[in-house]
């Protein structure tokens, strides 16, 4: 064995003694309490029946005019076309933005916002909890990084009162993946009128799900007009793939020049924008999906009263469950029983706060919600 792949081994083995091994699992046959299909419509028959409709149209007009089974080459060489762009605009109209540009990933388009937005006299101040792939994004630009604590905006206050006179950006999400609550977006809002910021929030665990037709929190806080750049995800809601920056033109334009996880990735398939383009209307029309999943969240919150329970407003819940083994054995006996949830483990949260997460849909059903209740509150 080589010294490459002995060190890989030695890492590995590193990570399964400490109760931190990744490896990769099905779930389909599992009931699910761990995807984010906030709506069911990765599941929906009726969606999927409409995108394949769709795209059989599509066929039928293109005439040869847009290569139908790739995008050829990234969008700035031969994959953009009338179909994304067209998408682009529409996306951009009903999220009440100027502008919108298409990333493959969540992780993408946040990577290649934030590595391209700041520059080396910026201050980039960040929740402590943000996702990896704004963090990552944030390492990768060229601003000063400043980290305050969780959805604390007096601590944010402090934070820009320290630099009065640089060009300063605030990076937060609308709802926080691992424990489910909002920021408190209304208070950043007062604090940017103080300290002359521009505020950028990551919408991935809202949009589809908050806000008029699910077009995110910050519509339904009808602060749109305040905010520099959103991120919307459709790997969640959407129960589909992708996202997008949504800003003005001259942000739109700017990542097209700058954002190297767009310049240098092949563009999307017709027939992913097919879908994206079905899904767009669809999604408008499910505010009885997106009634269910509130009475969903209600009925769960009702039901688990262990001190153990986060306190949740959202379609994310969690089950505190302090220790990497302790959390993994949990999951297990729940696993084992049918119920398709997932251990969050210490370095992705903070030692003491190893948890279940759980993730509600408007599909899920109230005796499973109870049993799972039930199963975890006897086994801590």
């Amino acid at each position: 064995m080589s010294k490459i792949q002995q060190y890989l081994v030695d890492q590995l083995e590193i990570r399964r003694k400490d109760g931190l091994l990744r490896s990769l699992q099905h779930v389909d046959h599992f009931i699910d309490f761990c995807s984010n299909d906030y709506l069911g419509l990765a599941k929906n028959q009726e969606l999927n029946q409409l995108i394949t409709k769709d795209f059989e149209n599509w066929l039928a007009q293109n005439n040869g005019q847009i290569p139908i089974n790739g995008a050829t080459g990234s969008r700035l060489i031969s994959g953009n076309n009338t179909l994304v762009e067209n998408f682009e605009i529409a996306c951009a109209q009903i999220h009440h933005a100027e502008a919108a540009l298409l990333f493959g990933s969540g992780f993408e388009a946040n990577l290649g916002l934030l590595s391209s937005i700041s520059q080396a006299d910026h201050v980039v101040f960040c929740d402590q909890l943000l996702h990896a792939s704004i963090i990552d994004g944030i390492r990768l630009g060229k601003g000063k990084k400043v980290i305050f604590k969780h959805n604390d905006w007096e601590a944010l206050s402090t934070e820009l009162a320290k630099y009065p006179h640089q060009t300063k950006w605030v990076v937060v999400e609308s709802i926080y993946s691992m424990d489910g609550d909002q920021a408190p977006l209304q208070k950043y809002i007062e604090l940017k009128q103080l300290y002359d910021f521009e505020l950028i929030v990551d919408e991935a665990h809202s949009g589809g799900v908050h806000g008029f037709k699910g077009v995110g929190l910050v519509q339904e806080l009808g602060l749109v007009e305040q905010v520099f750049a959103r991120v919307i995800t459709f790997g969640k809601a959407w129960g589909n793939a992708g996202a997008v920056v949504l800003g003005s033109q001259a942000l739109r334009q700017y990542l097209i020049n700058f954002a190297r996880s767009f310049i240098y990735s092949t563009g999307p398939t017709p027939a992913h924008i097919c879908a994206l383009l079905t899904t767009l209307h669809f999604i408008q029309n499910q505010d009885e999906l997106r009634e269910k999943l509130k009475k969903n969240i209600t009925f769960f919150q009702e039901h688990s009263s262990h001190p153990n329970w986060g306190k949740s407003q959202s379609a994310i819940q969690t089950f505190i469950v302090p220790g990497n083994q302790e959390v993994r054995r949990i999951a297990q006996i729940a696993q084992e029983k049918g119920f398709g949830l997932k251990p969050i483990v210490y370095p992705t949260v903070p030692k003491g706060e190893e948890r279940i997460r759980i993730t509600l849909s408007a599909l899920t059903q109230q005796q499973d919600m109870l049993d799972l209740i039930q199963l975890l509150e006897s086994n801590i």
